[in-house]
């Protein structure tokens, strides 16, 4: 009976996992686009802009930093359990970490306008571009929110999870970064860049994962791996980009929680 529910518990803890760590390269991508081109521009803001949008920096860099730290937390856990199977592994892992994952995907939620406002002050193209952070986030997290769940459909129950095409990670950032400028040049006040991220269901794909079925698990689980390594790689740029163009007093810098205000 405990066995039974300890399984019970641990199904519905599965199936209410926020799993945005399968958008870990999405996020990547546009936070190295952040970083490039902020790099460019911090320089020539006056001191009261160069705090605020130093404040959104540092706050996309603890979002990011939180993403990755509990992709990690998962891989780890895997690699504990792998001894009892691929797909047992991949399970336990995934309900080991729920809440950090739900955490890090609540952050970014945290953050939306004010990460606008932020990259406003630093370049309106490079806002624009990136809305798909702000803007559309809300649809977009609410569908990762619900990217991993129990299917009960079949004689035995099992998960299914909304793993990445990587049609996303084909969008020329850069480009939809020049339209923006275009745009935003000709006097367009709303304008907003058409590409795959707006239709970012199209951008994953079902997957099912059965508790024997090691093969289905490992392939979701290099998938693991390359997101994690995405978002590793993005929270180094961040960091990099905060130590280099900002002072430790800029870093620190409280005013109020809305640099638009």
């Amino acid at each position: 009976m405990l066995g039974c529910r300890f399984r019970l518990h641990f199904e519905i803890c599965v199936a209410h996992t926020s799993l945005m760590i399968t958008a870990g390269t999405i996020v990547g991508k546009i936070a190295e686009l952040i970083v490039t081109k902020s790099a460019m521009l911090i320089g020539s803001l006056a001191l009261d802009k160069r705090r605020k949008a130093c404040r959104s920096l540092t706050k996309l860099y603890y979002c990011v930093s939180a993403l990755d730290e509990a992709a990690d937390d998962i891989l780890r856990t895997f690699e504990e359990f792998r001894s009892g199977g691929i797909a047992d592994a991949l399970m336990n892992a995934l309900n080991n970490h729920m809440h950090e994952v739900a955490y890090a995907t609540d952050m970014f939620v945290d953050l939306g306008y004010e990460l606008e406002a932020g990259l406003e002050i630093i370049d309106p193209a490079l806002a624009t571009t990136c809305h798909t952070l702000y803007r559309g986030k809300y649809d977009f997290l609410m569908f990762m929110s619900t990217s991993i769940a129990w299917d009960r459909t079949q004689e035995r129950a099992r998960i299914v999870i909304s793993a990445p095409t990587g049609a996303m990670d084909m969008v020329d950032l850069d480009a939809m970064y020049e339209q923006s400028q275009l745009a935003l040049g000709r006097g367009e006040k709303f304008y907003w860049p058409e590409s795959a991220l707006d239709d970012f269901r199209v951008g994953f794909e079902n997957v099912f994962v059965e508790w024997q079925d090691d093969i289905t698990a490992g392939k979701v689980h290099q998938m693991l791996v390359r997101q994690r390594a995405a978002l590793g790689e993005a929270r180094e740029k961040l960091r990099a980009l905060l130590a280099e163009k900002f002072k430790i007093e800029e870093i620190l810098f409280l005013s109020n929680s809305h640099p638009y205000r």
